[in-house]
């Protein structure tokens, strides 16, 4: 018999402590409990809204919504948050969930997260209601640890085929499963003389992938093995065992008081399997991110490297999400990315399929790229995109924007030039509240004709991204 995830959870908020000396863990079901009794104990439309927002965003345990790779649905199951700070440098969070959809796809994961909080000199106190210093402050940088494991297994993918001039007719589809263990760091450099303005931090990490491709079925296209060989689909035949060595570079300056804001980040990865499947290779990637804000004052609600999946905390330390905020923002900003990643290979191996980035919709991570196109239009072991983004609030947590983009993939590197792109346009909306995982629902057109796509993200808003599976 089947557990419903909401019986779950009220299980878990109603479980009175065990001990007559209240741990940390007891008091936060203590605090939970709390407020979802005063969060849901009203049935007006606003308390209901409310309620909701709470059972999804709440400490320790809380809903998990939100969507899988496209073709697979939406998900709900449970999740799990909790931290520990032992002194004053270390702050440690453990996050878990596990998920599932209604067309038999799922995920579970767990998560642990070590955040070093040294001491900050040259603190300063201000009065009660003094204003804050004109120069916009630079947000705290943290060295971070995360350790991770999770497996992901996926009912339907597309396949159309190797390459840019792949056709849609080629469609077929295939199931996967992929087991990742590892553990990656991110280690800032902003004390360093002479670099510091910069913002520089030292990324790695090193991780096990275990994948599994299995046939596909749909009513709509045929498996992908009646289709596809090893010849046109690399590693379709057998998959052994991957570990994954990466390292980078990422710089995070702005210049003109913040009016313009850059984020590099220059990585490669070593993937390395056995020598009979002839799959190892190496990947380099160049993303370039510029922002150019349109008012001084912009909440941030990007990812948080001290926050993991289940987290939507503000500050290292807190573990509160914020407010919905229901006023009329004037929030918005103007994007332009540059994004490039390509692979060698060496003595006659391959780039397994299952591993090479995609363009068209969504790419298997959920993020869009040329999103006018079918879901994984396009795969190949190099890829080039631009995205220009336009992106403005409309009232309290609904903005609108504007997304062109332009990109093609290609079997060899030295093909990444600005020639032959397929492009794209999207206008879309977002919802982004408070802490709740951001809401997207879009219009794109282009080469092959029109894509609308409703998602809602897999992690809380200010959660750090889960691992990617490519």
């Amino acid at each position: 018999m089947k557990t419903c995830p909401l019986t779950l959870l009220a299980l878990a908020l109603i479980a009175a402590p065990a001990f007559a000396q209240e741990s940390q863990f007891a008091a936060d079901l203590r605090r939970e409990r709390e407020q979802v009794a005063e969060s849901c104990g009203e049935f007006a439309p606003k308390a209901l809204a409310g309620c909701g927002y709470t059972l999804a965003t709440a400490t320790p345990f809380h809903m998990a919504l939100g969507s899988l790779a496209p073709q697979n649905g939406f998900t709900f199951g449970l999740a799990f948050a909790e931290h520990y700070t032992p002194n004053a440098s270390w702050r440690i969070s453990w996050n878990a969930d596990a998920v599932g959809t209604p067309s038999g796809s799922w995920r579970g994961g767990v998560f642990m997260k070590l955040v070093h909080t040294p001491a900050t000199a040259g603190v300063v106190v201000r009065q009660p209601g003094s204003p804050s210093p004109a120069s916009a402050i630079a947000p705290r940088e943290f060295a971070v640890v995360d350790i991770v494991a999770q497996t992901i297994s996926l009912k339907t993918l597309n396949y159309f085929g190797p390459g840019q001039q792949s056709l849609e007719s080629g469609r077929s589809v295939f199931g996967e499963q992929q087991t990742l263990v590892g553990a990656s760091a991110i280690y800032p450099l902003s004390g360093v003389p002479g670099i510091g303005v910069l913002h520089p931090a030292l990324v790695g990490g090193v991780t096990g992938r275990f994948v599994t491709i299995r046939p596909g079925s749909s009513d709509k296209a045929p498996s992908i093995e009646q289709v596809y060989t090893d010849a046109t689909a690399p590693g379709l035949s057998e998959q052994d065992p991957f570990v994954e060595f990466r390292e980078g570079l990422r710089i995070k300056p702005s210049v003109a008081h913040g009016w313009l804001q850059f984020d590099y980040l220059v990585s490669a990865q070593q993937f390395r399997t056995s020598d009979e499947t002839r799959s190892s290779f190496t990947r380099w990637t160049v993303d370039l991110q510029h922002e150019i804000p349109l008012y001084r004052r912009v909440s941030s609600t990007g990812p948080r490297a001290f926050n993991g999946p289940n987290e939507c905390a503000q500050a290292s330390g807190s573990s509160a999400c914020p407010p919905v905020q229901w006023s009329r923002n004037r929030e918005g900003s103007i994007g332009f990315r540059i994004f490039l990643t390509g692979s060698s290979v060496s003595n006659g191996d391959q780039v397994p399929f299952y591993f090479q980035p995609t363009l068209g919709g969504s790419d298997i991570n959920g993020d869009q790229r040329l999103a006018s196109y079918q879901d994984y239009r396009f795969r190949g072991p190099n890829l080039i995109m631009l995205q220009e983004r336009l992106e403005h609030a409309l009232w309290g947590p609904f903005g609108v924007y504007l997304v062109a983009e332009q990109g093609k993939v290609s079997a060899d590197p030295g093909d990444l030039n600005f020639s032959d792109l397929a492009a794209s346009t999207t206008v879309g909306l977002t919802l982004r509240a408070g802490g709740f995982p951001m809401v997207n629902l879009s219009f794109s057109w282009g080469g092959e004709g029109h894509h609308v796509i409703g998602s809602m993200n897999a992690t809380l808003l200010g959660g750090s991204a889960r691992p990617s599976l490519y």
